[in-house]
């Protein structure tokens, strides 16, 4: 533990504490396990409602020593002190200074927690942690990737320990988050990781063990190699050393080699730290600035420089969960809606992590993005209920979402903008360069690349020009090939997770073969050799199969567009039968033959051909209908059930025709019928959703602003509890006063009526239980007091205070005092009568003015009746002076006995002359060279000595003055203004009351006095 006695130092952690309702309660348990010198700073942001005083400050202060201070602004955050943040304000930190802002009061919706967050992480880095305990809604759960990403630790609390487990689930569901515990247990995992020797030590506590033990982390980046399909031996040593040095402190092990064993033991741990070293950190709108300029400058330039007709190409490499590709793809869908152009924009964006792919493509997001936005672009392209906001589909179809590994994979090609922001930096300088060459490649000749802030070009920048250097856009001004090879080592990355695309499949065909026939070979040349020629339709008269040559009674087919219909490949020949058999058959579910077709063949020849079409049901869950029809030579006998009839072709013709004319009638009847209702029911529907829409809307908006009153009612709610349950305490500790009280006590209201009253009261006024709530003036009592209720309605009325002795009817002496009630808002709202039994004190007193008279008679009459001279010690280190007071003491000395007065220089010889011989007076000078004579006076001081000591000055100060007085002295002298007379009557007062105080002690412990 930090030994911290200043707690004004530097905290070595800044621990961000997020809470909303049902957070008192885990605020209680966190903070009395907290030690009040862990050397950390601890910052409570909660949701708080902008009506109420909260009383946080002093419900938490019974659970900790710590201080707990209202944060200020401009306040600098200390160690060991805890903060909390104001109702109405958003704080944040910069420069370990508490800054705070009002909050927007036109929004429904406030995420402190995610601003605070934020700006802990971009002022603390790794030495900020993010705590998440019990509350409602998503706040939080964003600004943890924040703190994530720069190495700070993130715990939550248990949802199953929360009263409420909306913010702890959230903050679970980011995977980000390296401890989950009770809140009562969370500040022993703080504790355990501050204090832990490597997370505590010097930065290169870790690089000095790799260097011991390169073994050990050579074979942790095999692991990862194998887990995650990715060499990390590419990035920064830094990097993956700060993120292993944070899993070891976390698991509480003191060395690599203790961790790589722990790895081994504990699997789940290696995609933990998979996961760790992958943790991107994005959102909408990503820094204000370089987005501006993207929105004025840089897509216009790319709208306007690219024809029309040609589709638009963007990559985002590295893009995380998503946020900066939408983010994209909204700036060109508003570009595109303010020119009122039609345009092809293709967003390809990449990520190594899978299930960051997934998550992005799922297009779904916590309401707290709207932080990020103006409410406008929030409503226009997202769908949102209270606690989720899914992207436009419009959005969702221009983005493309692969798994790619830069390291590995190839880049994209003729692209108008490539985007790679915040991945350089993990990289190495080697893996830097190939990544800078694969996107030279992949940009058209004056194609932009956005880079992060802290990214510079390198090698490469005479291969582009700076569109603007602070916000790294540079446009591409040369196609010559880099001398890196962009594409080597190229492999797939998306073993793991087959689900989602990978760059390679986006390559393959999107042509999907024909489903494989379910007949074995054997039946199929059976079917061929004994079988008719046949084709197999669906119900909707689809081919699906096709047995024999049937070449002769169907079309060659033609350039362009296939259809499987029949109607599209039967000979026209052949038209009118099968149209006329097909529509029977499934008129009448039957199957239906017709004979002696004439067909001409290839060759110019004319024969006749049997045709039939045979309906075949089949159950499933719907009866389905499949028809086959057959081609049979008409010399052809077969045996069949089936009616035949002999195909008159005119006959058939104009019954075709009635059939179809009467269709087509009975269909535009009853498709006219179908369009008016569709109208009628269309004009309905559009009013109905417009209304719906319209109280949507109004609902959304009304269940964020309940939802955001519900937090802040709880958290009042808790504190009035709180509250609560004190003063009932406090009230149950009155009443036990009250009862065991010997001071009478009568509580009236500004109505004389009685509120409350002691047991003791009831001796001298007449009072019963039941009397409370009736007039005061109604209740007898036995004070000889008749002005008693003038005076109470004076002090009601004036607020006097009236203090009297009355006597009772029974001669005791009462000690009566009249207040006025004050009540909280400081109002005279009543009177308060005190009733004390003061006959034995009265009684006290009187005999104490009698002792003391003749004490006083019987002291003087000693000291002036008496022979024995007074015993006088001088001790002062002026020869001069000890004779000069010798003088006035012999020559001018009005008692009636003679001092006998005795000098010293030293304190040494004082005190030896005082241990045995006896001075009644003991004169001091308080100057004694590099000592004082006050020391001799502390060294003797006992009440029991009969000596009385007076101090001498010759420049006597009132701060000596009040010393002398504390210590015994009776009387201090200045040398300037001694006189004779002074001298004598000083001696007189110290030596009576000296007398005075041994005679009172003495009768105290029933010893004879000196």
């Amino acid at each position: 533990m930090a030994n911290q006695s200043d707690s004004k130092l530097v905290p070595n952690y800044y621990v961000a504490i997020g809470a909303s309702a049902g957070g008192l309660e885990a605020l209680h348990e966190f903070v009395q396990e907290l030690p009040s010198d862990s050397g950390a700073a601890f910052i409570i942001i909660q949701h708080l409602s902008p009506d109420f005083k909260s009383v946080m400050a002093e419900l938490l202060s019974r659970h900790t020593s710590m201080p707990i201070y209202n944060a200020e602004d401009g306040a600098v955050v200390e160690a060991n002190t805890i903060y909390l943040i104001p109702a109405r304000k958003n704080m944040m930190i910069a420069e370990g200074k508490l800054l705070l802002a009002d909050q927007m009061p036109d929004t429904g919706i406030h995420f402190p927690i995610d601003i605070f967050f934020r700006s802990i992480a971009e002022d603390q880095h790794h030495h900020s942690m993010g705590v998440i305990l019990s509350g409602t809604g998503s706040d939080g759960s964003r600004g943890l990737l924040a703190i994530k990403e720069v190495g700070g630790l993130v715990l939550v609390q248990d949802p199953a320990s929360a009263k409420f487990d909306g913010m702890p689930f959230n903050a679970v569901k980011t995977g980000v988050v390296d401890v989950v515990a009770s809140a009562s247990e969370l500040p022993a995992k703080i504790v355990n990781y501050i204090t832990h020797p490597i997370v505590s030590g010097s930065e290169k506590a870790l690089t000095s063990a790799v260097k011991s033990d390169t073994g050990a982390l050579k074979e942790i980046y095999q692991l990862l190699r194998e887990k995650s399909n990715i060499d990390f031996t590419q990035y920064k040593p830094a990097t993956v050393e700060r993120r292993i040095e944070r899993r070891i402190g976390i698991n509480g092990l003191s060395s690599l080699q203790e961790y790589y064993n722990f790895i081994l033991k504990h699997p789940p741990e290696m995609a933990i730290l998979s996961k760790d070293m992958l943790i991107g950190v994005t959102r909408f709108f990503r820094d204000d600035e370089p987005f501006k300029m993207l929105e004025t400058k840089i897509i216009p330039s790319i709208l306007d420089d690219t024809p029309v007709t040609e589709p638009i190409r963007v990559w985002v490499a590295g893009c995380s969960t998503g946020e900066e590709a939408y983010s994209i793809a909204i700036l060109f869908d508003e570009a595109m809606n303010e020119r009122a152009e039609a345009r092809s924009i293709k967003i390809f964006a990449t990520d190594v992590d899978p299930d960051a792919i997934a998550e992005a493509s799922a297009g779904e997001f916590s309401t707290n993005i709207l932080t990020d936005m103006s409410e406008t672009r929030f409503k226009k392209y997202f769908t949102h209920t209270s606690s989720h906001a899914t992207i436009a589909s419009n959005i969702r179809q221009m983005v493309v979402f692969a798994t790619h590994n830069l390291m590995k994979d190839p880049p994209f090609s003729n692209t108008q903008l490539a985007i790679c922001r915040n991945v350089l930096i993990y990289f190495q300088p080697p893996a830097q360069r190939r990544v800078l060459s694969m996107l030279h490649f992949s940009l058209k000749k004056n194609g932009y690349l956005f880079l992060g802030n802290s990214e510079t070009l390198g090698d490469l920048a005479s291969h582009f020009e700076t569109t603007h250097e602070r916000n790294r856009f540079y446009r591409k001004i040369s196609n010559v090939r880099s001398v890196h090879n962009t594409m080597s080592n190229i492999g797939s990355v998306n073993a793991k997770n087959p689900a989602m695309p990978s760059v390679e499949q986006l390559y393959r065909s999107y042509q999907r073969n024909q489903p494989a026939s379910s007949f074995p070979s054997i039946t199929e040349s059976l079917i061929q050799d004994y079988a008719p020629p046949a084709i197999v339709l669906d119900g909707d008269l689809e081919i699906l199969h096709v047995y024999g040559d049937v070449t002769a009674y169907t079309r060659k087919l033609q350039p362009g567009k296939f259809r499987s219909s029949i109607e599209d490949v039967i000979s026209p020949d052949l038209e009118i039968a099968v149209s006329t058999a097909l529509h029977r058959a499934r008129t009448e579910e039957d199957s239906v033959k017709y004979d002696n077709i004439q067909v001409t063949t290839d060759n110019g020849q004319t024969e006749n051909i049997n045709l039939r079409v045979r309906c075949v049901k089949q159950s499933s869950a719907a009866i389905q209908l499949y028809f086959i029809v057959i081609f049979e030579p008409s010399q052809r006998v077969i045996t069949s059930t089936d009616t035949s009839l002999t195909f008159d072709a005119k006959d058939q013709v104009q019954q075709r025709i009635r059939d179809l004319e009467l269709q087509l009638h009975q269909k535009q009847e009853h498709l006219q019928v179908i369009i008016e209702e569709l109208e009628t029911t269309n004009e309905e529907l559009q009013s109905s959703n417009e209304e719906l829409m319209a109280a949507n809307e109004e609902l959304q908006s009304t269940n964020e602003e309940l939802q955001s009153v519900n937090e802040e009612l709880y958290t009042v709610n808790s504190e009035y509890q709180e509250k609560i349950e004190e003063i009932t305490r406090i009230n149950t500790d009155l009443d036990n006063i009250i009862k065991s009280t010997d001071i009478g006590i009568i509580f009236l209201d500004n109505a004389m009526l009685i509120r409350n009253y002691t047991p003791a009261a009831t001796q001298a006024v007449n009072l019963l239980p039941s009397d409370i709530g009736r007039p005061f003036h109604h209740i007898s009592h036995k004070l000889h007091y008749n002005g008693l209720l003038k005076d109470v309605a004076k002090v009601i009325e004036d607020g006097l205070r009236i203090e009297k002795n009355i006597q009772t009817v029974h001669g005791n002496i009462m000690s009566i005092t009249l207040t006025a009630y004050i009540d909280e808002f400081n109002v005279n709202n009543g009177c308060v009568i005190t009733l004390t039994d003061n006959t034995e004190k009265v009684n006290l007193k009187a005999r104490l003015v009698d002792s003391y008279n003749e004490l006083r008679g019987t002291i003087n009459t000693s000291l002036v009746s008496s022979s024995t001279k007074v015993q006088v010690l001088i001790l002062d280190d002026d020869p001069d002076d000890c004779l000069l007071v010798k003088h006035q003491l012999n020559g001018d000395a009005q008692l009636s006995g003679d001092f006998q007065a005795t000098a010293v220089h030293t304190l040494e010889e004082a005190q030896a002359l005082l241990q045995k011989t006896h001075f009644d007076v003991c004169l001091v000078d308080y100057y004694l060279g590099n000592r004082n004579g006050l020391e001799l006076i502390e060294t003797l001081a006992d009440p029991k000595s009969s000596t009385a000591f007076i101090v001498l000055s010759g420049a006597l100060q009132n701060a000596t003055r009040e010393k002398a007085l504390e210590l015994g002295v009776y009387d201090a002298i200045d040398k300037a203004h001694m006189t004779p007379y002074l001298l004598e009557r000083s001696i007189r007062y110290a030596i009576r009351h000296k007398k005075t105080e041994l005679f009172l002690l003495a009768q105290t412990l029933n010893t004879p006095t000196i």
